[in-house]
């Protein structure tokens, strides 16, 4: 069991009414706070979720998933939260990952754990893991579970400038010598269309922050001193 006093769990949502409450109940009940930020949903998701117990950030209009993880880290930093983990709506994650995740982090003293997928929803995320292995020795940096030591990481705010699907902190943080470490984690096959995109739209935009990240990072791999887990 975790301590809600301790840990936020950031859940960006646009329109996943059909998920969010479980979702916000199973994050509760292992002892955590969950903060869901409505991206200018069209449906109930925001008062579903204030229902279920969450606290609520909402935009008025869709600004897209990178803006909604910023609004969401910056939310658990402004309310004094030691620990805030970034976690997806729509049901593919597990929440018992979240305890297996802090507790990783204490034994390690590390300042980012991040997971890696047993499954990946799109051929351009094999592409982006293998750069992001060569470039920065992280086997799925576009996994939405990642778990942050905020007195560390609120050095390298604000959390996603570059639109790089909540990848640019985690980088910055990697070149800055952080110690990070990796937890496989299984995730469930998503049910109906993911809300980053369809499957031609998804897989362009994923291209495209290959892209940004190539440009504001380069190629080459900077040797750091870092602390990993497989």
């Amino acid at each position: 069991m975790l301590n809600n006093n301790r840990l936020a769990v950031i859940i960006p949502a646009l329109n996943e009414e059909a998920t969010i409450a479980n979702v916000v109940a199973c994050v509760s009940v292992r002892g955590a706070t969950p903060i869901v930020v409505d991206d200018g949903s069209l449906d109930q998701t925001a008062n579903i979720a204030r229902s279920a117990g969450a606290l609520v950030v909402s935009h008025e209009v869709n600004n897209g998933y990178e803006q909604a993880l910023n609004t969401g880290i910056h939310e658990a930093a402004a309310r004094g939260f030691e620990l805030a983990a970034t976690f997806d709506a729509d049901g593919q994650l597990d929440p018992d990952d979240l305890v297996r995740f802090v507790d990783v982090l204490d034994a390690e003293k590390s300042d980012l754990v991040i997971g890696v997928r047993d499954y990946r929803n799109r051929y351009t995320e094999y592409l982006l893991a293998l750069f992001g292995r060569l470039r920065f020795g992280l086997r799925d940096p576009l996994c939405g579970l990642k778990l942050y030591r905020l007195k560390k990481a609120k050095h390298y705010f604000p959390f996603d400038t570059l639109r790089l699907v909540g990848m640019e902190m985690s980088f910055r943080m990697l070149d800055a010598g952080c110690k990070v470490t990796e937890l496989p984690i299984h995730v469930q096959k998503r049910e109906g269309v993911s809300r980053y995109g369809s499957s031609f739209s998804g897989e362009l935009n994923i291209l495209k922050s290959l892209w940004r990240v190539i440009w504001e990072f380069g190629l080459f791999r900077i040797q750091r001193q870092r602390g990993y887990s497989v």
